[in-house]
Parts: structure tokens; C-alpha cells; sequence
């Protein structure tokens, strides 16, 4: 039995025009009320099919509009006192973490459900937006291959969402894994298997029970998926510098594929999709059921905090400098984390291996800066603590679950769900930090605001850059900053929603121009990026879309600027052939 998962369906069916032989195809997909729609008796007959009955959700907002069949006030207190809770939004079908995934923007009209706006005002209604006709409750593999295949079958439109509430019933240990099909004598590696539903902080908790770590995603609340779009876009991590991204550290996969078929991948067992699937962007080549990482001793740990406050703009920027200048220097010492920003204030939070640092120059590199920082005119340091942990389990559990035990930067309220947003990433390379300081300090300090992660070398500059799909941007980086900006859900225009949209970009661009890299994390999805194929993949997309077209060749899987989605419209509606 699968752990929580969904497939959400607007369905349609494929329709097509022409004006002339020469003028581009349209192919189109079909929504509930036209001609194309599957009929009545269809849907139930599918209905029958399923474990759980078909969900035909409203937007979560819906219970707050009086002139909505949903309208309960009770309900409507209820939601607006989880609106901005990730955890619950990862794990109800009619809400998405961000309310722009959940709006239909177009260039007249911003169709929501918004809570928290007039909701008595004459014709103010709530709006289906993105939130879809139909979901499954996935609760088999058989369910996953049943909708694959009616989706396939009417040419319907094809949305997965995974994670929820998982127990430990979906988490299985080995301490000897061998991989389908390996050749016989190959050594079993200690790795742990998940089904979709897990998310990090419950697998973080399950792996350390077990005295060991599990390379993965951060987020507040531990509500990251573990077993989906994370390990398919590559997946950093604050431990990524010690054991590799995400990606290096899966052994095996199981997919079910746009045909239906339920397959394991690995390095001998469908090898080309393997590599497709370590960061080739969720769920283009597979809807993954399951993903065994492989685990490590987990040793004590060292951390570092750091708040610096700048009173002078001057100040400010020599601050950046210092920090682009030693930024090599404290990887190569050691150090892993964070080092978020915002108006005034400079943050670290970083994490050394062992209990003091294995590396003998990690103490000594880290005090150099912040010597040279409290010489800085207008710069003082109002926090420089150095604790440490019995491993990265206390480490995360004090500063992501328990954020009352946590020191400096508060990442449960820094960490933001139920607003809209859009976001950037740059993967900044270490020949920036090293050979253009000034520039990329004077283009950091320029952003008021950003979620930078030090993520890069150490392990992971190490792997082959072709070994897998993931960009390979991420193997010459030493840290992917974050860009992200939001607006007023009530009241934004279609025009100020673009603008916002368009000046992440406009702060993103001021980064790639002194890094001249277009690298980015598909994870951290760009609307307005240029040119996302070379951006999220590099010179691997060819062979990337190659392989798409041979498993999908009708377009199930497509996702914005996903593998082959050249030619849809932003919404996945309509192709132009």
C-alpha cells in the first residue's frame, strides 16, 4: 500500500486545427463541459476500478464565500488558521504550497479563492483556478497504472502530487542492499527504501533511530517530500557537501511509466532511465513509487551561527566582499549550511562534520572572517555562536522542527507557505567566488533579500558530471542562491503579479551576468528564466529529450518547462506543432 499520494485530472481530450496545410497544428487537451469530456458512464466505470472513491475537490477557500455550496463558517475558520501551514497544504488535493500554483493568471484576470479578501461583496466568487476536476487517492501501484492509462486513453491532462502524512509502515532498512539485476558478488550497501508519501522529517527521524543519516532536503516542519520531485530535480542538502546530492545517493528507483508499466531502474536495470530519473525534473519520464537512498554512520556534529548587522551601505558591501573572498576557503575548511540575508542583516548557519571538526582547518577559517567582519565600520555582530550536537538529527530537529531551541536565523518563519510567489535560483561556480569577488559582491549586496544555500565541493564537485541527468552546473558550484518575492493575493493585478514575476528575474539576470553560468535548480523553478533548457540541465537536455520522446511520445507527462514541453502553452492546454 502506497503512503498518501495524488493524481489530479483535468481532463481532456486532444483536439485539432488547421487553416492550411502550411500553418502550424494545434493539438488541445479537453476540460469538463465540452463535447471531447468523458461521458458520464466512462468516469464511473473508471470510478469502479480505483481503491478510493474519485475526489472532486473545491479550493480550500471555497467553505469562506457565502454564495458557495461549500459556505461553513466553521470550516472557513479552520482553513484560515491552517492557510499557512506547508504541512497541511502538502497534504490535502486542493491546495498547492504556493497560491500561484493554485490561480489562473492571465492577462485580464487573476481567477482565486481567497479567503481572506471581500467574500460577502456582491459577485464575488470563489474560482476553480488550477485546483483540478478529479483526484485519485493513490493508495496501490495499481491505482497509479489504472489512471496512467484512462489519462492515455481520452488524451486527458495529467497532474501528480505526492507527500502527505506517512507512517513508518512505508520505510524499510537494509544493511545489505543489492540492486535488481546487479551482477552476482556485487557488495550490498546499508540504504533505506520509501514509498512516496514520506516525508523528510519523518524519514530523518527513522534513519537516526537507526544510529545513522540520510543526504536530503531542508525545509521547516520537515514537510520536503522525500520521495518525488526532490530526488528527481537533483536534490541538495546541507549534507550534500559531505555525501553527495540527492541524486548520488540512490541505488534504485521504481516508476510506473507513461504506458503503464511498473519498472525498476538502477545502474543495470533500465540504466537510461535511471539517469534520466537522478534530476531529469519530476514527473517527466515516471511516476515514482518508490526510491531507496543509500544511509551513512551518522557522527557528531559542529555548527556555527552568525547575525551581523550592517548600519552603513558601505559597510554592507564590504561585509559581501569578505564573505565572496573567504567563501572557498570555509568549503574546502569544511563547512556546509546556510547564509540567508535580509534588509540589515547577515546570517550564517553552517555545520562541520564531527565534534571538534574533523577538518583541522574548519575552526581556524571560520574565526578569520568573522575577525575580519568586526573590524568593518558599520558592521557589528550581534550573535556568534558555536554549539555543538550529537549529530545532524539534534542539529535539524532544533533549528527546522523545534525552532524555540533554534539560534539566529528563525527558519519556521523564514520558510513561508500560503502566499503567492515567485521564485529564482542561480548555481553560483567556484571560479565566481574566486576569480570576480568584487562583482559578485557588489551583484549579491544589490538583492535586499535572498536564501542563499552552501551546498557545493566537497563530495559533490567529485562525481562524474555526466554520470546522471542533474545539471552539471551543480558539480563546479559552491552555493545556489534563492531569490523570492510575493505580492498581495487580494488586490494584485495581472500586471503586478508580471512585474513581481519579472523582477525576480531582473535580480537573478544581475548574477548570472557576473557569473556568465545560466545554471539553475529546476527545483527552485524560475517563471520567466531564460532559456530553461540550458539552464536546469545543461548539455544534457538533448540527450534528455531524446529519451522522453521515446517513453512518452504523446505527451502525458508534461510539465511548464519540463523535458519536451516545447510548444505547450504555460498552462499544459494547447501544443503547437
Amino acid at each position: 500500500m502506497l503512503g498518501l499520494s495524488y493524481l489530479t485530472l483535468a481532463l481532456a481530450l486532444a483536439t485539432y486545427t488547421t487553416a492550411s496545410p502550411v500553418e502550424p497544428k494545434t493539438v488541445c487537451k479537453c476540460l469538463p463541459g465540452q463535447a471531447c469530456f468523458p461521458s458520464p458512464s466512462t468516469i464511473t466505470a473508471f470510478k469502479s476500478t480505483l481503491s478510493q472513491p474519485l475526489i472532486h475537490p473545491r479550493p480550500m477557500g471555497s467553505v469562506c464565500f457565502p454564495n458557495d455550496p461549500t459556505f461553513n463558517a466553521l470550516e472557513c475558520d479552520a482553513v484560515k488558521a491552517k492557510w499557512h501551514n506547508g504541512a497541511f497544504r502538502t497534504s490535502v488535493p486542493q491546495a498547492a504550497q504556493f497560491i500561484n500554483w493554485e490561480t489562473m493568471i492571465n492577462s485580464t484576470a487573476v481567477d482565486q479563492c481567497d479567503p481572506f479578501g471581500d467574500v460577502n461583496a456582491p459577485g464575488n466568487t470563489c474560482y476553480q483556478g488550477r485546483v483540478p476536476w478529479g483526484v485519485v487517492n493513490v493508495t496501490s501501484i495499481a491505482d497509479i497504472q489504472k489512471t496512467v492509462k484512462f489519462a492515455a486513453q481520452h488524451n486527458l491532462k495529467l497532474i501528480v502530487k505526492n507527500t502527505g502524512h506517512e507512517n513508518l509502515g512505508h520505510i524499510k532498512f537494509s544493511n545489505s542492499f543489492v540492486p535488481k539485476g546487479a551482477p552476482s558478488g556485487t557488495q550490498g550497501v546499508t540504504a533505506v527504501t520509501i514509498e512516496p508519501g514520506v516525508q523528510w522529517g519523518t524519514l530523518y527521524k527513522a534513519v537516526a533511530d537507526k544510529g545513522q543519516l540520510v543526504v536530503g532536503g531542508i525545509g521547516a516542519g520537515g514537510s520536503v517530500g522525500a520521495g518525488g520531485g526532490w530526488p528527481m530535480g537533483g536534490g541538495h542538502s546541507v549534507l550534500s557537501p559531505f555525501y553527495g546530492l540527492g541524486v548520488d545517493n540512490i541505488v534504485e528507483e521504481t516508476v510506473v511509466l507513461p504506458s503503464g508499466e511498473h519498472v525498476t531502474a538502477n545502474l543495470y536495470t533500465n540504466p537510461d532511465l535511471f539517469w534520466a530519473l537522478r534530476g531529469g525534473g519530476g514527473p517527466s519520464f515516471g511516476i515514482l513509487t518508490s526510491v531507496t537512498y543509500r544511509t551513512h554512520p551518522a557522527p557528531p556534529v559542529t555548527a556555527a551561527f552568525l547575525v551581523a548587522n550592517t548600519a552603513t551601505e558601505e559597510g554592507r558591501l564590504e561585509l559581501f566582499k569578505e564573505w565572496v573572498k573567504i567563501h572557498p576557503d570555509i568549503v574546502d575548511a569544511g563547512w556546509a549550511g546556510f547564509w540567508p540575508y535580509s534588509g540589515t542583516q547577515f546570517f550564517l548557519t553552517l555545520m562541520a562534520m564531527g565534534n571538534p571538526p574533523t577538518n583541522p582547518k574548519a575552526t581556524a577559517t571560520l574565526q578569520s572572517f568573522y575577525d575580519k567582519i568586526a573590524t568593518i565600520p558599520g558592521v557589528s555582530i550581534d550573535l556568534e555562536v558555536t554549539k555543538p550536537y550529537t549529530g545532524f538529527q539534534q542539529w535539524y530537529d532544533d533549528n527546522f522542527i523545534h525552532s524555540q531551541n533554534g539560534i539566529g536565523f528563525n527558519y519556521t518563519v523564514g520558510d513561508f507557505s500560503g502566499v503567492p510567489a515567485a521564485v529564482s535560483s542561480v548555481l553560483i561556480p567556484r571560479t565566481s567566488f574566486e576569480t570576480k569577488a568584487d562583482d559578485l559582491a557588489e551583484a549579491l549586496a544589490e538583492l535586499t533579500d535572498a536564501r542563499p544555500f552552501l551546498v557545493g565541493g566537497g563530495v559533490v564537485s567529485k562525481v562524474d558530471p555526466d554520470a546522471m541527468a542533474v545539471n552539471p552546473a551543480f558539480r563546479s558550484m559552491l552555493s545556489d542562491i534563492t531569490i523570492a518575492l510575493s505580492w498581495n493575493v487580494t488586490t494584485a493585478t495581472p500586471q503586478e503579479v508580471h512585474a513581481v514575476e519579472q523582477t525576480v528575474t531582473d535580480w537573478a539576470n544581475g548574477i548570472r551576468d557576473v557569473t556568465k553560468s545560466p545554471g539553475a535548480y529546476v527545483n527552485e523553478a524560475e517563471i520567466l528564466i531564460p532559456n530553461f533548457q540550458e539552464a536546469y540541465w545543461g548539455n544534457h537536455y538533448p540527450r534528455l529529450r531524446a529519451f522522453k520522446q521515446s517513453i512518452d511520445p504523446n505527451d502525458l507527462l508534461i510539465v511548464r518547462q519540463g523535458v519536451n514541453s516545447e510548444g505547450w502553452d504555460d498552462e499544459i492546454m494547447c501544443k503547437t506543432l
